[in-house]
């Protein structure tokens, strides 16, 4: 019986050990991983694969295409020093944002957008808000 299971197991486990994976970026500059290969005239890398990716538990398996997502910022202790700093920050953006013709902003995909008028406007009401608050 112990043998059946294990050639069952074998049988099983064996095409994934030859499985083949593409690797490429997209137009913002977002790397893909895919087990299918990506849309036509895109520039790709095959990899090849040694084995299977398990998820820890608790997660949901991955998506055939997976962008690699920041860690989240740690809390930083509200001291006078770290106020001051970010007191500094706020001012140097305000001054940026009133004085640049052309400002850029991260776009939370590991690129960064050149802000319009209303998104010049809604940072400054953001950064005045913040040094409203922080900033006394």
């Amino acid at each position: 019986m112990r043998r059946y299971l294990v050639l069952a197991l074998l049988v099983a486990v064996c095409p994934l050990a030859f499985g083949q994976a593409y690797k490429w970026k997209d137009a913002q500059g977002v790397t893909h991983y895919s087990d299918s290969p990506p849309p036509a005239g895109t520039k790709v890398e095959k990899i090849k694969t040694s084995g299977v990716v398990i998820p820890p538990a608790g997660e949901p398996a991955p998506a055939s295409t997976v962008a690699a997502k920041p860690a989240p910022a740690a809390p930083v202790a509200d001291t006078p020093a770290n106020r001051t700093k970010l007191c500094e920050q706020l001012r140097k953006n305000a001054d940026t944002l009133s004085k640049e013709k052309v400002v850029s902003v991260d776009d939370g995909k590991g690129g960064s957008r050149v802000l319009d008028d209303a998104g010049r406007a809604r940072q400054v009401e953001t950064t005045q808000a913040q040094m409203t608050l922080y900033c006394k």
